[in-house]
């Protein structure tokens, strides 16, 4: 018995024992690999016990991270389990069986985007809960090309997105349209803004152009997106119906694009530093008629075209030195203009990053410095930047960030605009018979052109903190959101005295803006048997200000001494401009519902509930409208039902996910200011009866009716992925109606005012779009390629003109007409060249041939070489009566493809962009004809002459031709053959571009250990690489608004480089 109770004890120790063993911590390290990068450490990777060894969830806040060698250690106890997690990446979790040292998890990029989250109203939201039309870009997506502006990388990427690159100033940015256009109001002949709304890390960014056009035209013109550097970007998120729009409120009705800078998060500090040197060329330029050849064909066209007098130009031709004195040093050249005022430019980028911090703190400092000389000589663009984020989190009930940036931006346009260079279109086309271009010879255009010093400083201070707090007892969060942006800009414009009369001059421009922006919002979540029930209620401000002023000094002493003031003060003069002040309170509530399915947890794997249901409404009012400004309501509400969770879904396995969804909402949008509600003052100088007066600006007779921009959309989508996310689909239809949209009327004259602010056009699009990606690389392959593409058909129509009209004309270049696209042009239909006289009709009852307008001179009948114009009204007379409209500005169908391919540390990123079915007038090709019609003129200035045998044009030779007579000058004024509002000059814009390639290679880590180095890649890329188009001119994107193709637009560079990034 007493030998049965020895053993006994002895078991009884032995287990003790293992049991105290089983409750002590056993240390588990080893490496985090990236299995997306050749298997390199992976620094950063959060690693949390995510379940203890009895299988209860635990605390994720006491998580370590790996270090800049992919390595970790963690003590925990035996039959815990860990969960190693990082953005983008799925999910690795590791049962921990007894200690190890030689642990190694592999991470793969995430195929699964439901547990992905995106910003809806300033609150996350998962991918599988969301209802409205979002698409996220991630950056490491894009190609990897210096840019100013990364909206320039999101071209051809998102569907319903249409990003136009019509501006290649430096700093500037083309046009963004979500959906079609939004507003069909011009000023001075610019299309208003229908771009989207920007919201940075939470504070909504406004453009210059959403505000004042003049401003943006006589200020840098420097897009504020283009104050952030692309390195900083962490993704993209484009917000596209109004369900998710409305929450942002009146500044969101044309939708929304959020963009989310990178945080620290690393457990040791981490520095980055890349740089890019790139060289930037100017496109095809004009082929152009030189020396000898120029004046052979000036003489020739003379001689043989002019039948007005006996001496057929002879005696003409002898009034032409530059033709007749060909020994003539001043005119025996052949210089190409466009040589002088476009050159090849190289530049360079740098950025520095310093970051790092864990969960319970992080933080990012970042500096930069980008350069970009223009390809127009005179034009520049440099920019310099700090900015700072941190995060804190010390426990799970509060947690903060905040964020401040100072950038400085330096520019120059040179004596164009923000938006054209007509100085140099003018410039450039001198005739080469003259010297190039000095004080003493050339014309006004080149010499400003060159001479003309206007610089430009922009300097902009953001800074914002956000807090959340969980309130205790009830667990509600409350959070709070403070911003305040600063921006100042200078332009000093000098012009020298042989520009100006031989008096000097100084413009100089000031203007400054802030905004103060503060929000706060209060969420409760529960969860009652299957049903999840949420809401939010928040409350927002912001307030907006722009005032400026100008000074001019003309008689300035010199060239060389530039003030204070000129010799004659009474020349000189200064002035203010109009300020601008606008106050917007809102308020927002939005419940949410939930249905899950039974037995299944919320939230435990990220799938989503099964029907989901969003309401929102948000009450909005405006201080510029004034005493009668009436609060507003931006509703919304959207509907989703994942499908993939439905029992009878279970067969079809190779669904990963697939839901419907459906959301409508509708949001006003504030546009007029106190000006157009209460009038203005005219801010010049006047005298009534002797004494001085500042008159009222009748210019616009104010209106206090004016209502609100409303923007109302529908929208139904698919979602549906397959084979574990390698194919995805999403396919959507929208229709949107925007109504009460702002635009001049005229009144008549007895009225003393000379237009009023009406709000009663209204404008509809609606359209598909088509997102598709496809990764067809099983998992193991050495290779992985990402595959996307998209589409998107857009419709526009007018629905409603101010007072009921049902056409207005603007300018004779645009029409707007019920019923029909928003942007057609009025154009005469050309049908051919007459070959022979016989062919002109001629009237049955005057028996006189067609003929021009009043005129009833010999040359104003049409006769063989003229263009055949269709007499719409049969009077036989061609005039504003014959004009018709036809085309359309906007594009049918835009869309997109994408390519990224990596194999080991080698990875190349392609893009490319399409626009089919947009209607262009080639401007420029009728310039270039339009040259040719006064060979005898001595101004040479403009007579640059452009090579046109390769168009088929009448002679008495060829009298079948595709283009009238450009010889025939005697007549050139009278009948203008080569007007440009005609079909003859109406090409079709489509097009395929490819944007950009980017190749990439990370140096193996055995050579970068060598220099104490975490890692390092180089890069090469080229951008705007090249166009397929049928159309002739020399870029079909390269246009206007409204569909001209103008010799004064700023080109498109294309852009080779060479870049590093080193990570220490």
């Amino acid at each position: 018995m007493k030998k049965h109770y020895k053993y006994t004890l002895l078991i009884g120790l032995l287990l003790a024992i293992s049991f105290k063993v089983l409750a002590q911590d056993v240390l588990v390290s080893g490496v985090v690999l990236d299995r997306d990068d050749k298997d390199s450490p992976f620094m950063g990777v959060t690693v949390a016990v995510s379940r203890d060894a009895a299988g209860k969830k635990t605390n994720l806040s006491n998580a370590t991270f790996s270090d800049n060698d992919g390595k970790f250690s963690v003590k925990t106890p035996v039959n815990s389990t860990l969960r190693f997690t990082f953005v983008g990446y799925d999910s690795i979790t590791y049962k921990v069986t007894g200690a190890k040292s030689d642990v190694k998890i592999y991470m793969v990029s995430s195929m699964n985007m439901l547990t992905e989250t995106v910003i809806i109203g300033y609150e996350n939201k998962s991918m599988a809960d969301n209802t409205s039309s979002v698409i996220v870009v991630n950056t490491q997506d894009l190609v990897n090309t210096p840019v100013a502006n990364v909206m320039d990388l999101l071209q051809g990427r998102v569907a319903g997105l249409n990003i136009q690159l019509n501006n290649g100033t430096p700093g500037g940015s083309g046009s963004f349209t979500i959906r079609g256009i939004s507003d069909i109001s011009m000023t001075d002949g610019i299309l208003a803004s229908s771009s989207p709304l920007f919201v940075v890390d939470g504070i909504p960014q406004e453009d210059i152009k959403d505000v004042d056009i003049q401003a943006f035209l006589s200020g840098s013109g420097i897009s504020p997106i283009s104050m952030i550097p692309y390195e900083s970007i962490d993704n993209i998120q484009v917000l596209k119906d109004a369900a998710a729009t409305s929450l942002y409120g009146s500044k969101g009705a044309y939708g929304v694009i959020l963009i989310n800078t990178k945080k620290g998060n690393s457990p040791r500090p981490v520095m980055s530093y890349s740089n890019h040197f790139s060289v930037n060329t100017p496109p095809r330029l004009k082929d152009v008629v030189v020396g000898t050849a120029e004046r052979r064909a000036r003489i020739n066209q003379i001689l043989t075209n002019d039948t007005s007098s006996i001496y057929h130009g002879y005696y003409q031709l002898h009034l032409i030195p530059s033709l007749t004195d060909s020994l003539n040093v001043y005119y025996n050249n052949n210089t190409d203009w466009q040589s002088v005022f476009y050159r090849t430019t190289y530049n360079q980028s740098h950025n520095v990053s310093f970051s790092g911090g864990e969960q319970k703190f992080n933080y990012r400092v970042n500096g930069n410095y980008y350069e970009q000389k223009g390809i127009v000589t005179n034009t520049n663009f440099d920019r310099y930047g700090i900015s700072m984020n941190m995060g804190y989190r010390p426990n799970n009930k509060f947690d903060m960030s905040a964020n401040a940036s100072a950038t400085i931006a330096l520019n120059s346009t040179g004596s164009g605009n923000s938006l054209s260079q007509t100085g140099v279109a003018n410039g450039a086309s001198g005739s080469s018979l003259l010297p190039p271009p000095s004080l003493y010879t050339s014309s006004n255009d080149a010499l400003q052109a060159i001479s003309i010093e206007d610089e430009r400083t922009s300097v902009s201070y953001d800074a914002s903190v956000n807090m959340r707090y969980r309130l205790p007892i009830i667990d509600v969060p409350i959070s709070g959101t403070f911003g305040y942006r600063y921006s100042t800009e200078e332009r000093e414009r000098f012009t020298p005295g042989i520009l100006n009369a031989n008096e000097a001059q100084i413009e100089g421009n000031s203007s400054n803006s802030y905004s103060l922006y503060g929000r706060s919002s209060l969420s409760y979540d529960t969860k009652i048997l299957i049903f999840r029930l949420g809401i939010t209620l928040g409350a927002e401000i912001s307030s907006n200000k722009r005032t400026g002023n100008n000074v001019t000094l003309k008689t300035i002493p010199s060239d060389y001494i530039r003030g204070p003031i000129g010799h004659l003060p009474r020349y000189s003069g200064g002035g203010a401009s109009s300020s601008r002040e606008s106050n917007t309170v809102s308020f927002t509530i939005a419940p949410r519902f939930g249905v899950t399915d039974l037995g299944f947890q919320l939230g435990d794997d990220g799938r989503g509930d099964k029907y989901i249901f969003n309401p929102s409404v948000r009450p909005e009012r405006n201080s510029a409208y004034g005493s009668k400004a009436k609060w507003t309501i931006n509703p919304g509400f959207g509907v989703k039902w994942n499908i993939y969770l439905e029992p009878f879904m279970e067969p079809f396995k190779s669904l990963s996910y697939g839901a419907l969804r459906a959301s409508w909402g509708r949001t006003t949008r504030y546009v007029a200011n106190i000006y157009d509600i209460w009038g203005s003052y005219r801010l010049v100088e006047d005298t009534y009866k002797g004494s001085s007066i500042i008159p009222i600006d009748f210019g616009y007779l104010p209106n206090a009716d004016l209502d609100p921009v409303t923007a109302t959309m529908w929208n139904v989508g698919a979602d549906m992925y397959f084979y574990n996310r390698r194919l995805t689909l999403t396919a959507e239809v929208y229709y949107k109606q925007t109504d009460n949209q702002m635009r001049n009327v005229g009144v008549a004259d007895h009225n003393s005012f000379t237009n009023v602010k009406s709000t009663e056009t209204s404008l509809v699009n609606y359209g598909l779009e088509v997102q598709l990606g496809v990764r067809p690389l099983p998992t193991q392959s050495a290779f992985d390629l990402n595959c996307s593409f998209n589409l998107a058909i857009n419709k526009d129509v007018i629905t409603g003109l101010p007072n009921q009209v049902r056409q207005i004309i603007d300018n004779n270049r645009v029409v707007n007409r019920l019923g029909s696209n928003a942007l057609s042009s009025y154009l005469y239909v050309y049908k051919g060249v007459y070959a022979t006289d016989e062919e002109v009709p001629v009237d049955p009852a005057t028996g006189l041939r067609l003929r021009v307008g009043n005129n009833t001179t010999k040359d104003a009948y049409f006769k063989a070489g003229d263009p055949i114009w269709v007499d719409i009204n049969g009077d036989y007379i061609i005039d504003e009566k014959d004009l018709t409209i036809v085309g359309n500005a906007q594009p049918r169908i835009t869309g997109g493809l994408s390519l990224n391919l990596r194999y080991k540390s080698f990875s190349i990123n392609t893009n490319s962009s399409f626009t089919i079915r947009r209607d262009i007038i080639n401007r420029a090709l009728a310039d270039r004809f339009k040259t040719y019609n006064n060979p005898i003129s001595t101004n040479l200035q403009s007579l640059a002459m452009p090579p046109i045998d390769a168009y088929n044009f009448w002679t008495p030779e060829n009298r079948i031709a595709d283009y009238p007579n450009p010889l025939d000058y005697t007549r050139s004024t009278i009948i203008n053959p080569f007007r440009d509002n005609q079909t003859l000059f109406m090409e079709d814009g489509s097009y395929l571009k490819i944007n950009g390639i980017s190749l990439s290679y990370s140096v193996p880590r055995k050579i970068v250990n060598l220099f104490n180095i975490s890692s390092m890649s180089v890069n090469a890329s080229a951008n705007n690489i090249y166009t397929f188009s049928t159309y002739s001119g020399i870029s079909p994107e390269n246009v206007d608004n409204l569909g001209y193709d103008y010799s004064g637009g700023y080109p498109n560079s294309r852009t080779y480089s060479f870049g590093l990034t080193l990570n220490f």
